[in-house]
């Protein structure tokens, strides 16, 4: 018996010797599968025994240090140059439109001003993005939380597209005084982002499909339309900023792939998400989830 329990014993002592030599890599480990963009602030705690094990702790901490640092410069320089440009191109384009009506009489000199003036009105659309998605990244969006009735929102919107696009097929089911707590005009901006994208690559007389429905604690907006199949590597990179499907019906269609990425952003700052559901021979799909207000 007494082989037996000494190496039950030594046994035992190796396993408690294992742990405490592994507890830094599950620390390490654990650090960097938290990390995010949100996140960089984090850092290993630090043990006390000089050894490689120390030394590599505080490599990993220093190259965090690092990344943090040239996050903050890329995230403010995004910031401040689409805070700079935002007052001369509004002055730009109040300068054109000025331009415009004192220019009614010459048909050709107008419609150079208004090309001109339309393309100022897309910069400015850029920038604003732009500025938005630097205020997520550092997690400073700023949110002018209200109760929003999220159905007249949606309906609003397929009003929109009905008017829009006429040629288009739109089927809705909107379930009535669905109530979110949200940023009203950031919200909107969604809804327009995915709305315009399912006009833009969808085929000649297409449909749009349209359902906004609730699920326990959640409310679920779908929005799906006809079109090309978006690809398994496409649908990886679809909310990446600057990303843009390829192909050539997407080349033809003007945008810089700020639009998904802007739009999940915003949704998660809602606590929300924002997902590509599907895309397949008939349908391609985008599922959007919000806290809901419960009626007492």
């Amino acid at each position: 018996m007494s082989i037996p329990v000494a190496l039950f014993f030594w046994g035992f002592a190796g396993w408690l010797i294992a742990q405490r030599l592994l507890k830094p890599i599950h620390l390490i480990c654990q650090t960097a599968e938290n990390i995010t963009v949100r996140g960089l602030d984090q850092r290993i705690s630090n043990i006390d025994t000089e050894n490689e094990l120390s030394r590599l702790i505080n490599v990993f901490n220093c190259m965090l240090d690092r990344l943090e640092k040239s996050f903050n410069q890329a995230s403010r320089f995004t910031a401040d140059a689409a805070h700079e440009l935002q007052t001369p191109l509004t002055i730009l384009q109040g300068v054109l439109d000025d331009a415009i009506q004192q220019a009614i009489q010459d048909q050709q000199e107008t419609q150079l001003l208004v090309t001109l003036s339309d393309e100022v009105q897309r910069l400015k659309a850029i920038v604003r993005k732009l500025l938005i998605l630097a205020q997520a990244d550092v997690g400073q969006l700023q949110l002018r939380l209200e109760q929003v009735n999220f159905s007249e929102l949606v309906s609003l919107t397929i009003e929109d597209i009905l008017l829009i696009a006429p040629h288009l097929t739109v089927q809705h089911h909107v379930k009535p005084n669905i109530m979110v707590m949200a940023d009203y005009d950031l919200l909107n901006q969604v809804i327009q982002n995915l709305s315009t994208n399912a006009i833009k690559y969808n085929t000649e007389n297409g449909t749009i499909v349209m359902n906004l429905t609730i699920d326990n604690s959640d409310a679920i907006f779908s929005i799906s339309n006809t079109g090309v199949i978006i690809s398994k590597e496409d649908q990886d990179n679809i909310f990446n900023r600057f990303y843009r499907v390829d192909g050539s019906h997407s080349k033809r269609i003007h945008g810089v792939g700020l639009g998904l990425s802007l739009a999940r952003e915003i949704v998660i700052a809602h606590r929300g998400s924002l997902t590509l559901s599907q895309s397949s021979d008939e349908f391609t799909t985008f599922l959007l989830k919000l806290p809901r207000i419960i009626p007492d």
